[in-house]
């Protein structure tokens, strides 16, 4: 799934990324934005589930509780 998203402003090193008609805005780091993209362009952006860092993750907190119960 690939969304687009409308780079309203960046200001000290922070893009505000703009959803829709504004259903949705969001502060990132400039730095994330691809070379070349300025105020008044639009990006896209996709999400994909990273499930073997989640489960590194949940058996990195499994541990952990062990070691707290012992």
């Amino acid at each position: 799934m690939s969304i687009s998203l409308f780079i309203d402003r960046i200001s000290n090193g922070v893009a505000t990324l703009v959803y829709g008609d504004g259903e949705f805005t969001a502060d990132v780091p400039a730095r994330f934005l691809p070379n070349g993209a300025h105020e008044g362009d639009y990006i896209s952006a996709s999400f994909t589930l990273d499930r073997e860092k989640k489960k590194r993750a949940t058996d990195e907190i499994a541990s952990l509780m062990d070691e707290l119960e012992k």
